[in-house]
């Protein structure tokens, strides 16, 4: 499970902005894994994106 945290493929840095208590459950869960923010937030973004297809525009037409 804990293999599924690290990021494989290429990178590339984003911005955002969080609630203060989400920034400091993930540095906090940072530091008691041993995984980096990036490591853990990576994870949970991709996790959001697979059950809200909903969010992303439809493929393009034939």
């Amino acid at each position: 499970m804990r293999e599924d945290y690290k990021i494989g493929g290429a990178t590339a840095k984003v911005d955002v902005m969080v609630e203060k208590g989400v920034a400091e459950n993930l540095q906090k869960m940072a530091d008691y894994t041993k995984l980096s923010v990036s490591e853990i937030a990576n994870t949970a973004l991709k996790r959001f994106i697979s059950t809200h297809k909903d969010f992303l525009p439809p493929p393009p037409r034939k």
